[in-house]
């Protein structure tokens, strides 16, 4: 919750504050919509001069995109300084994509950049430390056209890093109707007004039963520390990280004050509505292609300079084509199906719930490789676990 104290932030510093990263959006205020699309566009072009050439026509869609919002950012711009720092950016980002085009245009190969090397683009997307009370604590959410895609293991396409497990099998067709889920897992702030309005006590609180961490010293083990919990899951988070060392009971009761709240019918998502989301279309291991790259996903395994050794806030990395942001990697997700040892299994949802107290989580963590980041990677967990690498998102069912 906001602290009534604090002067609240004019529109100018908010709008840097989110192009740099330091909080989140607003949803349906048009400045805090704006400059999320630029920060967008940033984060997409620094992961693309990592890993591939610029199309003349990538470059000439995202060009007039951000050229359009300049335009119009400078026109109700209240500050002289601001806009000569936005037309600066832009200066830069355009030339950058005006570069990378006229490479292609000659058919030379554009030199990558290096982990250690900086320019302006850089500056802008370089992560900062989250202010302490961001602009919402009620989660964002996105609407998704209801489609079909194939849910499961796909040989060519998800086999990759080593291949499926045997409980992505067998790929199946499967209809999704339209939802909206929530651009990003649910955060530290979020989930604190939840606490502070019902005085809820997670499982890991109640009675000092504790969270889930890896053992300092024998670094392949696990233990349950009771000195843990989603306010200190043994790491610092700020209030826009996702939190973590929630049990399955913990969101499903979040959902349902959420719910109350809001009038409308939240939920925790099922697994297909879960894959369908994190493709975003497309058919590949990850959205954005078949191998993994640090610049997309907060993972492990993966070559290339870290720069969070734990969660990463919310919105660090470049969203998927639905808007989504975090579908791979930084923490695992909890969804509301039953565990199912595979698709083959022709069981009734209820008798499958009665058969076991284990519940399907998805999209993998920041401790884990690549290949449990994958959007067809799956995982079963007990309703009463909760660790420093497990969070939730939610959907909203639509009229």
């Amino acid at each position: 919750m906001a602290n009534e104290n604090e002067p609240e932030p004019s529109e100018q510093e908010q709008w840097e504050a989110i192009v740099s990263g330091q909080s989140l959006p607003v949803a349906g205020k048009q400045s805090d919509e704006e400059a999320e699309a630029v920060r967008q566009v940033l984060l997409w072009r620094q992961a693309r001069e990592q890993t591939a050439v610029i199309t003349p026509e990538q470059a000439a869609r995202f060009y007039q995109h951000t050229e359009q919002i300049r335009r119009e950012r400078l026109k109700s711009s209240r500050s002289r300084t601001l806009g000569v720092l936005v037309l600066i950016g832009f200066g830069l980002l355009g030339a950058g994509l005006s570069l990378g085009w006229w490479l292609f245009h000659k058919q030379a190969v554009p030199a990558t950049t290096t982990a250690n090397q900086t320019n302006g683009l850089s500056k802008l997307t370089a992560p900062m430390i989250p202010p302490a009370t961001p602009p919402n604590d009620l989660p964002q959410m996105l609407e998704l056209p209801a489609g079909s895609f194939t849910m499961g293991c796909t040989a060519g396409w998800d086999d990759q890093l080593g291949g499926c497990r045997e409980n992505e099998y067998p790929a199946h067709s499967v209809q999704v109707k339209a939802f909206a889920m929530a651009r990003h897992e649910i955060t530290v702030q979020q989930f604190k007004r939840f606490v502070e309005a019902t005085h809820y006590v997670t499982t890991a609180e109640f009675q000092h039963q504790g969270c889930a961490i890896q053992d300092l010293a024998k670094p392949t083990a696990w233990i349950i520390s009771s000195e843990h919990n989603w306010r200190n899951p043994s790491f610092a988070q700020t209030e826009v990280h996702p939190v973590v060392c929630v049990s399955w009971q913990d969101a499903q009761t979040y959902t349902q004050w959420l719910s109350q709240e809001t009038g409308q019918a939240y939920r925790l998502p099922t697994e297909a509505e879960w894959e369908y989301a994190a493709r975003g279309g497309k058919i590949t291991a990850f959205y954005w292609g078949s191998q993994a790259d640090r610049h997309f996903a907060n993972v492990q395994g993966v070559e290339g300079q870290d720069q969070w050794a734990q969660t990463a806030p919310a919105g660090q990395f470049a969203a998927n084509p639905f808007g989504l942001h975090d579908m791979a990697g930084n923490v695992w997700e909890w969804t509301a199906d039953c565990w199912q040892q595979n698709y083959s299994m022709n069981i009734e949802p209820e008798a499958l719930c009665q058969q076991n107290a284990f519940r399907a989580r998805r999209g993998g963590g920041w401790d884990n490789v690549p290949a449990s980041a994958r959007s067809a990677a799956r995982s079963p967990a007990s309703v009463l676990d909760r660790s420093y690498v497990l969070g939730f998102r939610v959907v909203r069912e639509l009229p």
